[in-house]
């Protein structure tokens, strides 16, 4: 009896192993993401209004990895049709350094300052689509795209459905880290930003908040 319990215990920490091996040394992660990435192609007959939700800032005032792919995004859709982009990030408080970093990086990609807006209150993504509701009035938005990465996809659609804002698209994102890690911190980073997700995800749905 003693020999069988011995064993099942050898093949659990086996199958454990096995586990770690596989999310930390492949990209398995990606079936984990699979349900939260949940962006559509957007046509250049939809949309008046970009809204881009804040990924913050790496150390310093460099724009974050997750805000730098957002942007991006934003950029292409601009360049697709002009539109009016309302970036929402509470690290964009006032003389902020990363006001100019951002507005720069979008300048350079083609975007007129006279098209940005800026948010900077915000501190989760509940606060990004309680406080830009002003600015959409503002600028008469009536079909919204909204630019965040794969990972955050399905939280947002949660809130401003919860926020009764009905007339949004949440927009695909076709490059973005968390699509391809070639490191193992690459990967260790990845499944941080999806457990966080999924956890949550079950926060909001339980508080509302």
């Amino acid at each position: 009896m003693r020999v069988k319990r011995k064993y099942i215990i050898y093949f659990f920490l086996a199958m454990v192993l096995f586990g770690v091996i596989l999310l930390v040394f492949t990209n398995i992660f990606l079936l984990m993401l699979s349900p939260l990435d949940t962006g559509k192609e957007i046509d250049r007959e939809y949309g008046d209004t970009i809204l881009v939700l804040g990924g913050g800032l790496r150390k310093g005032p460099e724009i974050g990895y997750s805000t730098e792919e957002r942007l991006l995004l934003a950029a292409e859709l601009f360049n697709q049709k002009k539109r009016i982009i309302i970036i929402s990030d509470g690290s964009l408080y006032r003389r902020s350094p990363a006001i100019k970093k951002i507005k720069n990086f979008l300048e350079n990609k083609g975007v007129p300052e006279n098209f940005i807006r800026l948010e900077g209150r915000s501190q989760t993504t509940f606060d990004n689509f309680f406080n830009t509701q002003m600015i959409l009035k503002e600028v008469n938005a009536r079909e919204i795209i909204v630019c965040t990465s794969p990972y955050h996809q399905k939280r947002a659609e949660l809130i401003l459905h919860y926020l009764k804002i009905d007339h949004f698209k949440m927009a695909r994102m076709k490059t973005s880290e968390i699509y391809s890690a070639t490191s193992i911190q690459q990967r260790m980073r990845n499944l941080w930003l999806i457990g966080r997700e999924y956890m949550a995800i079950v926060k909001f749905k339980i508080f509302k908040k």
